[in-house]
């Protein structure tokens, strides 16, 4: 199917911003818009990257990063849809910080502030001392919704089933969509306790608040195909900007 009637905009091979990224960006724009508005079909890959003048390739990682946001989906034999959009105001537990962004129509961004490999040892999150001896990867993230620092991260994660993990740009990639699409892992479960503190002076000077400011606390434990835990993230979120909501269906 032809879309003739998409303004699409032209990506740019010399500017520092990736043309996945690129792409994506306006393919969120069309999304946000609603020139491609929810049950519309998305132009096929090869149509895009005639359009766009990219590989097909570099589509394709543009596309699955609309997918693992829920934006999009893909149905086997008929195409690419648009998924209806979400509820604006919630943040759900079962998403990504990344998705959850997006689900508040906001731009996920992250700053790392460090990335290195280790073994996991005595002093790991308590889900993962069953591993202890293991390949791990400790990862430090301010997170933006935006330009405003909304949480600080720190993650470690296990990387047998993920070698090479550390070379992948978390500044500019989610950490579930690497699992998903780079190594094809598929998170099956996340398990959240969530608690309160407030900040120290290292903290409030990253995110922009003052020394004692409440944060919420939130510890995070994911498994991927159903398997034992492959990571732990302790997120610091500012409690003025973040709020957690679920939603639980009684039968």
């Amino acid at each position: 199917m032809s879309h003739p009637e998409l303004l699409l905009s032209s990506v740019d091979a010399a500017h520092p911003t990736p043309l996945y990224h690129q792409v994506e960006a306006d393919l969120r724009r069309l999304l946000a818009t609603g020139a491609l508005p929810p049950g519309a079909t998305v132009p096929p890959e090869q149509d895009l990257a005639r359009r766009y003048g990219v590989s097909r390739q570099t589509v394709r990682q543009a596309l699955a990063r609309l997918v693992a946001d829920g934006l999009i989906a893909r149905t086997a034999g008929r195409g690419t849809f648009v998924n209806a959009p979400p509820d604006r105001r919630a943040f759900y537990l079962d998403r990504s910080f990344t998705r959850q962004m997006a689900d508040m129509g906001r731009q996920a961004r992250s700053r790392v502030l460090s990335c290195a490999v280790g073994i996991l040892d005595a002093e790991a999150p308590a889900p993962l001392h069953h591993a202890a001896g293991a390949p791990c990867l400790r990862l430090s993230r301010l997170r933006y919704g935006d330009d405003e620092p909304i949480g600080l991260q720190h993650t470690t994660l296990l990387t047998a089933r993920c070698p090479g993990l550390e070379r992948h740009d978390f500044a500019a990639r989610s950490l579930y969509e690497i699992l998903s699409t780079e190594y094809r892992l598929s998170v099956t479960e996340i398990r959240h306790a969530i608690s309160a503190t407030s900040a120290d002076a290292a903290q409030a000077a990253l995110l922009g608040i003052a020394p004692g400011d409440p944060l919420l606390l939130v510890h995070t434990t994911t498994f991927v195909d159903g398997r034992q835990p492959i990571e732990h993230t302790a997120s610091f979120y500012r409690s003025d900007r973040y709020i957690y909501r679920t939603v639980h269906t009684c039968p």
